[in-house]
């Protein structure tokens, strides 16, 4: 008997519910064959629900079909061919999945590495564009430094070229 604890049936109460099961079969075959009327028995219920056991290793279904006050219980298995294609058909479905996570968990990882890289060309390119422009400014503010000294001696050969003339025309003026 089940105890409240379990509530799965012993090994031995399901051989023992089997055994009922068989017996009552063999004796209602005999009794057909052999002519005589019987009474229907009512089912006994079993005292624990039936426990199926598991898919046959090459494959299979059980199919439990209630026919009234009975209940049918057939196995029927899978064609040996189909097991293989089962078989890579899992393979896929389990490829892709762990394909599709993945991308989902490395793809973050591959754009922030792509980013870095990217960032350490433009730096690079900046610095290279740098030292060019730190060049074209060195030669821009020498180019201004000399066309400051130019534009200084013109300014003092005007200056001089003024005073000459000044005193040239004061001469002039006091030698009448």
């Amino acid at each position: 008997m089940l105890t409240m604890q379990n509530a799965r049936p012993t090994s031995a109460e399901i051989q023992q519910q089997v055994r009922s099961a068989v017996q009552e079969a063999v004796q209602a075959a005999q009794a057909a064959q052999s002519g005589q009327p019987t009474a229907p028995q009512p089912a006994k219920a079993p005292s624990a629900p039936v426990v199926l056991g598991p898919i046959p290793d090459g494959g299979g279904r059980v199919i439990i079909d209630k026919q009234g006050d009975r209940t049918v219980i057939t196995s029927a298995s899978v064609p040996p061919e189909l097991m293989p294609m089962a078989r890579m058909a899992q393979e896929t479905a389990l490829g892709l999945m762990g394909l599709i996570a993945a991308m989902v968990i490395l793809g973050p990882f591959a754009r922030m590495i792509a980013r870095r890289f990217d960032r350490h060309t433009e730096i690079k390119a900046a610095g290279e564009h740098s030292q060019v422009l730190q060049q074209q400014l060195l030669q821009l503010q020498q180019s201004v430094d000399a066309m400051s000294l130019e534009v200084e001696r013109i300014s003092e050969a005007q200056r001089f070229q003024s005073k000459l003339l000044h005193e040239a025309s004061k001469g002039s003026a006091g030698g009448q």
